[in-house]
């Protein structure tokens, strides 16, 4: 699923956890200068994976970026500082789109125009632009039909980067398990794309 990443653009919230751990402390104390500080850093790679997660419905990973950074704010307090905190923020960002995925029905795709692209390849003509643009719609479409679970754990894995174990982490999953419904997921997406292709040629 190489190309599937190169597609999205680059994933994985940046690990360096050690340099959060004096910031996290302030923000749990009730320095708000702190808590924003955590928000600027994060909420670009926390819309991202809610569009991806919410398969490319803006609104609705607005709506749970928002959500995510509004969790975190009251729950900091519970956070163990020992604990990874960039795997705490992906599973509350799992959670609140998991929920939303449960209580909204599904929108129509949003149009091309509104969904945020990755910045195009230098030398990139119009017409690969178009092609590329018309690939994220498909990949997009493809990750809406997957169950859950395989969704999440395509994209935290194959999207964001993240190692098999921070996955099942993540998750509260096993690795067996996260690998089986990366490669459910990954068969899934092919035939998919695979479908799509045949009913254009």
């Amino acid at each position: 699923m190489q190309e599937l990443a190169l597609l999205m653009g680059p994933g994985c919230i940046d690990d360096r956890e050690a340099e959060f751990v004096g910031l996290v402390k302030r923000a749990k104390a009730g320095d708000s200068v702190a808590f924003e500080a955590i928000l600027v850093r994060f909420e670009r790679r926390v819309l991202l994976t809610a569009l991806r997660l919410l398969s490319g419905d803006v609104e609705d990973a607005k709506d749970a970026a928002q959500q995510v950074f509004l969790r975190l704010h009251r729950s900091l307090h519970q956070l163990d500082e020992s604990r990874h905190f960039t795997s705490w923020l992906y599973r509350i960002t799992v959670n609140v789109c998991r929920d939303m995925l449960r209580i909204r029905a599904r929108r129509s795709f949003v149009p091309l125009e509104d969904v945020p692209e990755p910045a195009a390849a230098a030398g990139e003509t119009a017409e690969s632009g178009l092609r590329r643009n018309e690939q994220m719609r498909m990949i997009y479409a493809a990750l809406a039909t997957l169950p859950e679970r395989e969704r999440a754990a395509l994209v935290m894995r194959d999207l964001e980067g993240m190692a098999t174990s921070d996955v099942a982490r993540t998750l509260g999953s096993t690795e067996v398990t996260v690998r089986s419904q990366i490669s459910n997921a990954r068969v899934k997406i092919k035939k998919y794309v695979d479908r799509q292709q045949r009913r254009r040629i």
